[in-house]
């Protein structure tokens, strides 16, 4: 069933109208669904892995040349929710893609500077050395250009296991080389792509440059080495507005609005300010509290599209039967499925407004069959109303 709303147009699953309708607990994304990060978390993944590469090669890389459309291109596989992974992806493609020569003369680098245990010291130290030793000339703007091209064909054999993807299909490609195993498991140990900002290149780099040095010193506890300006964070909006949820907690009759977001809960808050005030604080849960579940399980990650946050949200709801999740990507959608699977009754509506790239993600999510497709979460309490009246049961 379509619906318009303002020149865009809304889209429901006829079969599952009665389910939808008897809907009564919310949970929603956080980043491109409560908040516009357009401009935040995009930008912090082209300005992270253009930094690191003009590092790690001596040439300047343009920030502009990943795109959107590359962005949405790993996030579309199912596992890159975390954008810390899809920096990874970039790096290791791009890097992996070197000519033989630059690749074995970073090895040995990267073997002198490896025990470095600060990402900026280390980082410093090969960026120093490849600008007095390594000739400009070896690269020129047509292999970064060519290499994201390309690029665009790896994600297409990309997959829900994020990082490990990535890894599984380099080493396919190229794997058969002694040389090149040597300088990719030297790359990884380098960049140490972690979770944890004081060992890993990539996770500090990024959120030196989204988070800016004080708020980033006040989630992590140190000051910025790479960056010390103003974050990326301060581009963000709000997307929903205050009479949204108050609709929504007006048509469930209570207060089962939840969140299950991969992002910081600090960093989140800084944007959402007294809004938040309007969910279940029980079922509040970001990327902190599945880090600490991590810790004590057995399973190597509880990231999207693992179902472990947004069913751990649900369990702060006094009461509920048909749960929604409200979400911007395949990582969201394909958790929902398997929390469907494990929980049963649970639906999926996926926003396409503020993505950047409406028409493919639309095309994406009527291709999977979503129960709604919306512009934005603001449209969701109108849609909801439509389909309790008597008309549409």
């Amino acid at each position: 069933m379509t619906l318009n709303f303002n020149g865009r147009r809304a889209y429901v699953r006829r079969d599952r109208i009665n389910l939808i309708k008897r809907v009564d607990g919310i949970v929603f994304d956080c980043d491109g669904v409560l908040i516009d990060i357009r401009n935040s978390y995009n930008l912090a993944i082209s300005k992270s892995a253009a930094y690191i590469l003009g590092a790690i090669t001596g040439r300047v890389v343009p920030e502009s040349l990943i795109s959107d459309e590359i962005i949405f291109l790993f996030r579309k596989s199912g596992g890159f929710n975390n954008d810390w992974d899809t920096v990874y992806g970039i790096l290791m493609f791009t890097l992996s893609s070197l000519p033989k020569g630059i690749r074995d003369f970073l090895t040995k680098l990267m073997e002198k500077f490896i025990e470095e245990l600060s990402p900026y010291r280390r980082l410093t130290q090969l960026k120093e050395t490849v600008g007095k030793e390594l000739d400009p000339c070896m690269l020129d703007d047509e292999f970064f250009v060519e290499t994201i091209r390309r690029m665009k064909g790896f994600t297409k054999i990309l997959d829900s296991t994020g990082k490990r993807s990535v890894d599984k299909n380099l080493m396919e490609t190229f794997g058969n080389d002694e040389n090149f195993r040597r300088f990719y498991a030297l790359l990884k140990q380098f960049l140490h792509p972690s979770e944890d900002v004081r060992k890993s290149i990539i996770a500090r780099v990024f959120e030196e440059f989204f988070c800016g040095v004080n708020l980033f010193k006040e989630i992590y506890g140190v000051p910025p080495q790479f960056h010390t300006g103003s974050g990326l964070i301060e581009n963000e909006t709000l997307i929903v507005r205050p009479e949204t949820l108050d609709s929504l907690i007006s048509i469930l009759g209570k207060r089962n609005l939840g969140i299950a977001s991969g992002s910081r809960r600090k960093s989140a808050e800084y944007v959402l300010g007294e809004l938040i005030d309007k969910f279940n604080p029980e079922a509040l849960i970001f990327a902190e509290t599945v880090e600490m579940a991590e810790l004590e399980c057995t399973e190597k990650s509880l990231k999207k599209p693992h179902p472990f946050s947004l069913l751990k949200a649900a369990e702060g709801f006094e009461d509920c039967n048909i749960l929604m999740y409200v979400g911007d990507s395949a990582e969201d959608l394909l958790m929902a499925l398997e929390a469907a699977r494990l929980r049963g009754e649970v639906l999926f509506a996926g926003v396409y407004c503020y993505t950047g790239l409406e028409e493919k993600i639309v095309r994406s999510f009527l291709d999977y069959g979503c129960d709604i497709i919306i512009p934005s979460v603001n449209e969701l309490p109108l849609v909801l109303e439509k389909l309790r009246e008597e008309k549409y049961s």
